[in-house]
């Protein structure tokens, strides 16, 4: 069952973040769960089996003005470890693109670090293609 998440999955979702070799503060979490409204902020579904939290996807939605376009970008996605392979990846991609086309979006974008190449070959084999660099410079 994918569902928005909530206060109580900030355990299950620092473990996730750890795994994708992030250290959140659990006060900021909590924080951005509590934000979890869709106005303005990222929107954070989690994918629960058997009542435990085992992934997890982070969505925003802007507007592209060189295209004249809305987009729906997936800023994270985690699968744990023991669940991976299994399709649930694939389940929470198609469940972003239906919530993408239920808001009359029409593109849904990923970043992924250079280094992910097993999750390179996961997008590109659920028809996402690379179409540029992301550049970055930390001011602080």
């Amino acid at each position: 069952m994918i569902r928005q998440a909530k206060q109580e999955d900030t355990k299950s979702l620092s473990t996730l973040l750890n795994q994708l070799g992030y250290t959140p503060d659990i006060a900021q979490l909590e924080q951005a769960l509590s934000k979890n409204n869709g106005a303005n902020s990222s929107d954070i579904y989690v994918y629960e089996h058997s009542e435990q939290i085992v992934g997890f996807v982070s969505v925003i939605q802007f507007f592209y003005f060189p295209t004249m376009e809305n987009i729906m970008r997936i800023t994270a996605i985690c699968i744990c470890e023991q669940h991976r392979n299994l399709g649930t990846g694939g389940e929470l991609l198609s469940f972003v693109e239906n919530l993408a086309l239920s808001h009359g979006i029409l593109s849904v974008e990923v970043t992924c670090s250079m280094h992910r190449e097993q999750a390179h070959t996961f997008y590109q084999k659920n028809g996402y293609s690379k179409h540029s660099y992301k550049f970055v410079k930390h001011l602080k």
